[in-house]
C-alpha cells in the first residue's frame, strides 16, 4: 500500500467538502442549536449537545461516501482496493471531526461551565471518531443520500432520547460517547467501559464498510469498463455514418 493511494482519495474527499461549504455549516449548525435549545436543562444540555454533532460529521461522512461513486469506480479500475479508498476518506473525515469538536467542545465548556471540561472534550472527540467510520458504512451501504440521512436520524435521534443507563442506549454506536459526557456532568455515573465499546464500534463500521465496498467493487469495475467501451464505440458509429 502506497502512500499515493491514500493521499488520493483523501484529495477527493477534501476538495468535496470544500465544495459543499454551505451544506456543511448548516449540518454544523443544527447540532450547535439543538445545544442551544436545550440549554434550560443545565448541565444535560452538553450530553444533547454532544451526541447531536454526530449530525454534522456523520452527514458529511455520507455525503462523501455517496458523492465519491464516480471517483471510486474509476480509481477501483485504475487498481485501488476498498480499503484504500476508504481509509484515505477516513483519515481526511476524521481531521475534519477533529476540528468540528473542537469547536463544540469550546462553546460547550464556556456556555456550560461543566465541573469536568477534559471529559467533555472527551466525550466530543469520541462521538466524531465513531461518526466518520458511522458515515461511511451508511454511505457504502444504501445509494441515496435520502435514505442515508434517515439512517442518520434515525440513528442519533434514538440516542439522543434515550438515557446512558437504558439497555437500548447501550447497543447503539455512540453510547460510549454518552456515557462519557453524562460522567462529565454527574460523577456517580460512572464511565465503566464506554470507551473501549465506542473504539470497538468504530473499528466495527469502518471494517464492514470496506466489506461492503469490497462486494461491490467487481460489479463498481465491470460498470466502468461498459461506460468507457460505450464512449469508444459512440465515435466509431459516428464515423462510420456516410456524410
Amino acid at each position: 500500500m502506497r502512500l499515493r493511494r491514500i493521499l488520493v482519495p483523501a484529495e477527493m474527499t477534501g476538495r468535496e467538502l470544500l465544495r459543499r461549504g454551505f451544506a456543511l455549516g448548516l449540518l454544523t449548525a443544527l447540532p450547535l442549536a439543538f445545544y442551544g435549545a436545550s440549554s434550560h436543562s443545565g448541565s444535560n444540555a452538553v450530553i444533547t449537545g454532544g451526541v447531536a454533532m454526530a449530525f454534522s460529521i456523520a452527514g458529511a461522512s455520507i455525503f462523501a461516501a455517496l458523492t465519491a461513486r464516480p471517483v471510486d469506480s474509476r480509481l477501483a479500475l485504475a487498481g485501488y482496493h476498498p480499503y484504500e479508498l476508504l481509509l484515505g476518506r477516513l483519515l481526511l473525515l476524521e481531521v475534519f471531526g477533529i476540528a468540528i469538536s473542537g469547536v463544540f467542545s469550546v462553546v460547550m465548556v464556556f456556555g456550560t461551565d461543566p465541573p469536568h471540561p477534559w471529559l467533555v472534550a472527551a466525550g466530543v472527540g469520541l462521538v466524531a471518531f465513531t461518526s466518520v467510520p458511522f458515515g461511511l458504512a451508511v454511505g457504502a451501504l444504501v445509494t441515496d443520500e435520502l435514505v442515508g440521512v434517515l439512517i442518520l436520524i434515525g440513528v442519533v435521534g434514538i440516542q439522543l432520547t434515550l438515557q446512558s443507563t437504558q439497555t437500548l442506549a447501550k447497543i447503539l454506536p455512540f453510547w460510549g460517547a454518552q456515557r462519557t459526557l453524562q460522567h462529565s456532568i454527574e460523577q456517580r455515573v460512572s464511565i465503566g467501559a464506554a470507551v473501549p465499546v465506542n473504539l470497538a464500534w468504530a473499528a466495527a463500521l469502518f471494517m464492514a464498510a470496506i466489506y461492503i465496498l469490497h462486494r461491490r467493487a467487481p460489479a463498481i469495475a465491470s460498470l466502468e469498463r461498459r461506460r468507457r467501451a460505450h464512449f469508444r464505440r459512440a465515435p466509431a458509429r459516428r464515423a462510420a455514418k456516410p456524410s
